[in-house]
């Protein structure tokens, strides 16, 4: 498994204008030279280069449903979809509960934030492996997974680049620093790689990165999730695959808040910004 997306020689003359002003923005770290900063920048205007989302929004029937908790009187769901349409992510797979429909009820088909939402029920509730095994059928390519109950501001579209530039890997998790790691996926880097992922450890000193709910994927991801019944993703398939070397790690520094967590929902009524 390569690198995707792979380069392509252009040659393109510019106004010397436009030159002077492109070369402003090469700070020799984010853009590196000429090359790159046209690519960035034409990148950022495409979008991130993928199309798909899965949102994983599956519960237990006694719980209330975590996208659909307002921040500033709006649902974090709505957040979440605009987060998407603005880095051109449009074709959503939402995993919902069966028979909870209060999410279906409130979205829609998308249309009126110009995506389009398609919905796959799971009636077992038997973990995230579980539910994201069932979005396989509507997966061709390199697809973004989001966890439903995150409220976040991260850059899908350097997330993106960042795992078009990584080799031979199956996924890359968004990690970032968090105060009680002990609630999340705690993970370790070597550069660029997640060596050890451990989910919800009792006393951890080594690392505050914990998994944000936020990855992009290759399809092949599906390859490792047959008999995932009550399994989960960060506990039972990462773990895993960060042994075999398949999984990149990208700290990002962005507002991130799980709302599942009620001290986590009650930081996020104080310090979410709407624009």
């Amino acid at each position: 498994m390569g690198k995707r997306g792979g380069k392509e020689r252009l040659t393109i003359t510019m106004r010397q204008d436009i030159l002077a002003s492109l070369d402003r923005f090469i700070d020799g770290d984010t853009i590196r030279n000429r090359s790159h900063g046209i690519e960035y920048i034409v990148g950022r205007y495409l979008g991130a280069g993928i199309s798909t989302c899965v949102i994983l929004a599956a519960g237990k029937s006694d719980q209330t449903t975590k996208p659909l908790l307002r921040i500033h009187n709006r649902p974090v769901i709505a957040y979440t979809i605009e987060l998407l349409r603005q880095a051109n992510i449009t074709n959503i797979i939402m995993v919902i509960s069966a028979g909870r429909h209060d999410l279906k009820k409130y979205l829609g088909d998308g249309s009126q934030w110009k995506v389009n939402i398609t919905y796959v029920e799971d009636d077992a509730n038997a973990g995230s492996a579980h539910s994201l095994s069932l979005a396989k059928p509507h997966i061709r390519n390199t697809f973004l997974l989001l966890y439903g109950d995150i409220l976040t501001e991260i850059d899908l579209q350097e997330l993106a680049r960042f795992h078009r530039e990584q080799d031979h890997i199956m996924l890359t998790l968004a990690v970032t620093a968090c105060t009680n790691p002990s609630l999340y996926g705690v993970t370790e880097l070597q550069g660029n790689r997640v060596y050890r992922i451990i989910e919800k450890p009792s006393s951890y000193n080594k690392s505050n990165l914990v998994f944000s709910g936020i990855a992009v994927c290759e399809p092949a991801v599906f390859e490792h999730l047959d008999n995932v019944m009550n399994k989960y993703l960060a506990r039972d398939v990462f773990p895993d695959l960060a042994h075999r070397g398949q999984i990149a790690g990208y700290p990002f520094s962005n507002k991130w808040f799980d709302v599942s967590h009620k001290e986590e929902y009650d930081r996020a009524t104080t310090e979410w910004i709407t624009g």
